[in-house]
């Protein structure tokens, strides 16, 4: 094994990681005194000598081969500078070591690893991410760091399509959330604003991401956005308990329910499992919360049979296109959206004085309603409960 690290040509070797073992390494990393790295293997034996194969490689080609997305085989025949090494190290000390630089096309095919094979190791390609309460605070932002491992995915990158889906999926629970708790019956301009989440770093560990709030917290260390995100971790870590999910959601619209459900399938398809950690820059607040992959399609099944029954009251502004006081109905028209519903007794007065085809301020009720016997959440129903 001396003979094999001691290179006349390319110096004193040293072994980083061996990948492959027998008696001896047969496949590994090593680096010389000046720092240039090589992937070694045992390519041949007979009774008079070993032969090994030397493959020069950039630490990023390295991180390649170590994650599967180069396999063995590739890495030889098809090397970073266009030529291997050839070490014949003979089992007679009194010989000495022959190497060579050899075109990879001058090599017997047999010589190389098998076609296909590849390792499967976990491998950081980006750097660690920094610290994440020293960035709430100096930011004066609420900061998500979100961990994704990817099944099949070895490197410390991802998937476009995948995790485009799973910020945006993220993003829409978030605004549902703020526009629940700011009584709004729609995701406004304002609501974006406040809730909006900003990408500022991605790092090694997994796959992670570091988000930010794109508001400043108060001089309080309070924002709203922190206060959605309160909400949304405590549906992460009500996790598939049914009981534990009711609190939640029966204080939140049924919207709601629907985005985090989203949000789980385009976790789950691609995700194993995953870590979201709230940083304030209030010491008092923040979180984690950890999902795995059984976990995550266990509540989608909860989620999908069964939606809490949820009453929330918000404020429109719209034309009154119709108004029966006979069935206690009305229609309003907004921008947005046409609403249709039940007058409560409170604003019977009210509309004693209203015209059709006005413009006016309502308040409305929505309920929606779970069917016990199917067990199937039904349509929001409004009832008016003031206009001006």
């Amino acid at each position: 094994m001396d003979d094999l690290l001691n290179n006349p040509v390319l110096g004193r070797l040293e072994i980083l990681e061996t990948f492959e073992y027998y008696d001896q390494p047969v496949l590994f990393s090593c680096q010389n005194a000046a720092g240039h790295l090589y992937l070694v293997v045992a390519a041949d034996e007979n009774d008079r000598h070993d032969t090994w194969l030397y493959a020069g490689v950039s630490e990023e080609r390295l991180n390649l081969i170590r994650s599967g997305a180069i396999d063995l085989h590739d890495a030889f025949a098809d090397p970073e500078d266009g030529h291997l090494f050839q070490a014949i190290i003979p089992y007679d000390n009194q010989t000495e070591i022959e190497i060579d630089s050899i075109p990879p096309n001058q090599v017997p095919e047999d010589m190389f690893p098998v076609a296909g094979e590849r390792l499967d190791l976990k491998t950081d390609t980006l750097p660690v991410l920094s610290n994440s309460k020293e960035i709430a605070i100096a930011r004066k932002q609420e900061i998500i760091h979100l961990t994704l491992n990817f099944n099949g995915v070895y490197l410390t990158e991802a998937p476009a399509g995948s995790l485009s889906k799973i910020l945006g999926t993220l993003q829409d629970v978030i605004n549902t959330i703020g526009m629940n708790r700011l009584e709004l019956s729609q995701i406004t301009e304002d609501v974006r604003h406040k809730m909006a989440i900003s990408l500022i770093e991605v790092g090694a560990g997994s796959f992670d991401i570091r988000l930010a709030s794109t508001e400043n917290v108060d001089l309080l260390s309070h924002s709203e956005f922190g206060d959605t995100i309160e909400d949304f971790l405590e549906l992460l870590n009500a996790g598939c308990d049914q009981e534990e999910l009711k609190r939640p959601l029966g204080r939140l619209k049924l919207r709601v329910a629907e985005n985090y459900t989203k949000f789980l399938k385009s976790l789950s398809e691609s995700v194993k499992d995953t870590k979201l950690t709230w940083t304030s820059p209030d010491p008092e607040r923040g979180g984690t919360a950890y999902l795995s992959e059984p976990k995550m399609r266990e509540t989608i099944e909860i989620l999908e049979r069964f939606q809490p029954e949820a009453s929330s009251t918000f404020t429109i502004t719209g034309t009154l296109v119709g108004a029966s006081l006979n069935t206690k109905r009305f229609e309003i028209q907004t921008s947005e959206k046409l609403y249709i519903g039940d007058i409560a007794d409170e604003a019977i007065e009210a509309m004693n004085t209203v015209r059709i085809n006005g413009q006016y301020t309502a308040r409305i009720q929505e309920i929606t309603e779970r069917r016990e016997t199917t067990d199937e959440i039904t349509k929001p129903k409004y009832q008016l409960l003031s206009l001006r």
